[in-house]
């Protein structure tokens, strides 16, 4: 017969085992907390060094891109080319278009050793006379001073020495725009002649012989009513000498001369001299001007 236990005395016969149920969900408890908490915590580690990792990549690439196209930029970008012709001579150039730019004795230009969308030409200092290959697609652009010229392909002559106030840019064939950074002073036609004063930034336009202007190519020099100043320094320029003279005095005197280069010194020294009423003294490369107090 069995016999029934009541309420509240002794333990009942399940709850041995109902005790070592409890205890083994306890224990696979703890173990599982422990099993998760080492994967969340290697997780965890790997999230965070995986992030550390992916930024350190990222800055890697991203540094790499720059240095690349910091390289590419360089090498895309082309070196600078600069041209003097010296003093007594004249010179021929070839740009990396076919056009032709002949430089007068002294004068300075640089340009890219290739071209780019544009083709971009820095007078320095001097003068020039470009003939320029035409390119529909890719603009001749010259820089001078504080002005430019463009044009799609003609020929033209640029007089421009940073010591002199009087620039001056002549048409001999087709046509060409003339500006500054700030305005545009209009498109000039064969035989027609822009001056710019540097010191008053004012400007004017006439009509003159382009190839007498330009003849200088050919080694005549024909100047219409330069300054004496200019006058000066193109002495200085073609024959490779110092020209001393009062400026105070003779400043003010503009010429309007023609010579050759092949022509001597003491001959053209004759010409200023009937011209102004100067006398002079040549001593090897040194020439002295003075006024005649007499004329």
């Amino acid at each position: 017969m069995i016999k029934w236990r009541k309420p509240g005395r002794g333990p009942h016969p399940g709850d041995d085992h109902l005790e070592d149920e409890k205890a083994m969900q306890a224990i696979e408890k703890e173990m599982l907390y422990q099993i998760h908490k080492e994967i969340y915590g290697r997780w965890h580690f790997i999230k965070i060094s995986a992030a550390k990792y992916a930024v350190a990549a990222s800055l890697v690439l991203m540094c790499s891109a720059v240095l690349f196209y910091f390289k590419l930029s360089v090498k895309d970008k082309a070196a600078m080319i600069a041209v003097t012709a010296k003093k007594g001579n004249l010179k021929t150039i070839t740009l990396p278009d076919g056009s032709t730019v002949w430089l007068n004795s002294g004068s300075t230009i640089k340009f890219p050793e290739r071209f780019g969308k544009s083709r971009e030409i820095q007078l320095v200092n001097g003068e020039a006379y470009f003939d320029v290959k035409h390119d529909s697609t890719s603009p001749f652009i010259v820089h001078y001073g504080r002005l430019h010229a463009q044009v799609l392909g003609t020929a033209f002559n640029v007089k421009f020495y940073k010591n002199i106030s009087d620039v001056r840019l002549t048409v001999t064939r087709g046509r060409v725009a003339v500006g500054n950074s700030a305005e545009n002073f209009g498109v000039l036609t064969p035989d027609k002649e822009i001056i710019y004063d540097q010191e008053k930034a004012t400007h004017h336009i006439r009509t003159i012989d382009a190839e007498k202007v330009a003849a200088w190519k050919s080694s005549e020099v024909n100047l219409y009513n330069v300054s004496f100043d200019e006058l000066v320094m193109r002495l200085e320029n073609t024959y490779d000498i110092h020209v001393n003279y009062n400026h105070k005095k003779i400043d003010h005197l503009t010429t309007t001369i023609h010579f050759s280069n092949n022509n001597t010194l003491p001959y053209v020294l004759e010409i200023i001299k009937t011209i102004h009423h100067l006398n002079y003294v040549l001593k090897g490369k040194e020439v002295y001007l003075a006024k005649n107090e007499n004329s």
